[in-house]
């Protein structure tokens, strides 16, 4: 009898034991990650709840009308000119570049087709590039302590390249010629156009149109010390609104420049009001 009864409690306990060890495990198990907006499935898909929307930038007609555009402050520094004497690549790939050196960097472009290149810069130009198509020069030539720099189109198209490609190329010397007239040097990466350039065709190799971030504060140190300093541009709302935008030229922005006017007038009318802390008794 005593054997028996031994027996049954060993075997209760034992089933105790058996049935408590899976529910310690799930217990002790860290609790599942909360589900997060956006979050992919395996497959690369979201549930439509779940997938972020994104915005579509404004067009520029939807920037007139809720910003008033955009605009800059009246310049009175140095420029750097652009000296277009060719005729064989399109005006349009000089104003891409020049275009290009105001968006990355914000600094005054002047751009001169059909003209002479001149013996000394411009009393206003902080630097000069020329563009040339002249035989037997190189393609680059660069006097940085003189303010200026030289693309030769003749010698980009020596091995008689497309037009499409010549153009490329060209473009490609063009900001190299920008970047090193300003001190930048050159880059590590094979790929980058301000990489070691030994013929034209090397430029072929060069992914982009124009250098990486890389050189880009030697550049606006240069451009700093020859007088060139970045324009600021920002919307006419927040030129209203900081006292500098000029008189306002169509119905939106003469909208947003009465309306900050009056704003300005009328003051806060709702102010905030904080209720003063109570007296403990």
């Amino acid at each position: 009898m005593k054997t028996t009864a031994k027996s049954m409690a060993m075997a209760i306990a034992l089933s105790c034991a058996m049935a408590a060890e899976p529910l310690a495990a799930v217990q002790s198990a860290p609790p599942p990650p909360p589900a997060t907006v956006g979050t992919m499935a395996t497959d690369g898909s979201a549930a439509p709840q779940q997938r972020r929307r994104k915005r579509k930038p404004l067009t520029p007609q939807q920037q007139m009308e809720k910003f008033g555009g955009f605009v800059e402050p009246a310049y009175s520094g140095k420029v750097l000119y652009f000296m277009d004497s060719q005729g064989r690549i399109p005006a349009e790939a000089v104003e891409w570049v020049a275009g290009q050196v105001r968006i990355a960097l914000s600094l005054p472009t002047r751009i001169e087709r059909d003209a002479k290149v001149p013996a000394a810069l411009p009393p206003d130009a902080g630097g000069m590039i020329s563009v040339v198509d002249i035989e037997g020069e190189p393609s680059l030539l660069v006097a940085p302590d003189n303010g200026w720099a030289r693309v030769n189109v003749a010698a980009l198209a020596a091995d008689g390249v497309s037009a499409e490609v010549l153009e490329a190329r060209f473009k490609k010397e063009l900001w190299r010629a920008f970047v090193i007239l300003f001190g930048g040097g050159n880059s590590l990466n094979d790929f980058d156009v301000m990489r070691p350039i030994r013929a034209p065709k090397d430029l072929d190799a060069c992914k982009a149109l124009v250098s990486s971030p890389e050189p880009f504060n030697a550049v606006l140190a240069g451009a700093k010390a020859a007088g060139i300093t970045p324009v600021r541009r920002t919307t006419y709302l927040n030129a209203v609104r900081l006292g500098w935008a000029p008189a306002p030229t169509n119905e939106y922005q003469k909208a947003i420049w009465e309306r900050v006017k009056a704003d300005k007038e009328r003051g806060p009318t709702n102010p905030i009001t904080i209720p003063p802390p109570k007296q403990k008794k």
